[in-house]
This record gives C-alpha cells, sequence and structure tokens, in this order.
C-alpha cells in the first residue's frame, strides 16, 4: 500500500474515532449516513480530512473546537450546526453554562438575532443532554 494511501485510511479512521469521541457512536453514525447519502465523496472527505486531520490535531481539545464551530454556526444562522456543536461541546466536556456564554458573547458580533436563534436552540440540546445524563 502506498505512503497516500495508508495516510488516507489512517485518517478515515481517526476521523471516526475523534467523531465518537466528540458525539458518540450513535450520534456519528447517524451522520455519516447522512453524508453517505448526499454522496460517497462528501462523508469520505469530511470523515477523513475534517474530522481525521483538522479536528485531530493535537493544540486544541474537542472542547474548544466544538465551542469556535458553535461560535461560527451562530455567526452564520446554521440551525443545524448549532445544534450539532452544542452536542460535542456537552459531550467533548463544556458547561452548559460555556455553551451559553459562548453565545451570548457572539450577540456581539454576530447580531441579537442569529445569538438569540442559536440560544433557542441550544437551550433545548442542554435541556436533552441533562435529561439523558440523569437517567
Amino acid at each position: 500500500m502506498s505512503d497516500a494511501k495508508e495516510k488516507s485510511v489512517g485518517d478515515y479512521q481517526h476521523g471516526i474515532d475523534t467523531m465518537n469521541r466528540l458525539w458518540g457512536k450513535s450520534v456519528t453514525e447517524q451522520l455519516r449516513s447522512i453524508w453517505k447519502k448526499a454522496n460517497p465523496d462528501v462523508e469520505r472527505y469530511i470523515t477523513a480530512f475534517a474530522m481525521g486531520e483538522v479536528w485531530s490535531r493535537p493544540v486544541l481539545d474537542l472542547k474548544t473546537r466544538s465551542l469556535l464551530c458553535l461560535a461560527a454556526a451562530v455567526a452564520l444562522e446554521r440551525e443545524d450546526q448549532v445544534r450539532l456543536h452544542t452536542q460535542g461541546a456537552l459531550h467533548s466536556g463544556a458547561s452548559s453554562a460555556e455553551v451559553t456564554e459562548t453565545i451570548i458573547h457572539l450577540m456581539i458580533y454576530a447580531g441579537f438575532p442569529a445569538a438569540w436563534q442559536a440560544m433557542v436552540i441550544a437551550s433545548k440540546v442542554i435541556t436533552e443532554y441533562e435529561g439523558r445524563k440523569s437517567k
């Protein structure tokens, strides 16, 4: 096997491992299925490159990366991404206070409507997450 092929296979598995740590196995499987249905290359690029190479870099931990992505999702008003990265932040060790503070901070940079919309979504995710944790 060529070095490039080995790296690609390694990055792909590393991406799956990173997603499992970030969101848990069931969410990872759901996401990969959605991406594969859209286009198998989409799933491969997200898994190997985004998750296997970029998200797996050693300097920032998954919690920090999740909060950064949450901030970007708030600014871009991407509801599904707000939901996903709120889940990832909580699953990676962020407190509900850190999630809400991230969104409040974005009010001055992304605007009140974007932050308000994100807070509604994040509050639901936090309630669901805390409900599962208390069981």
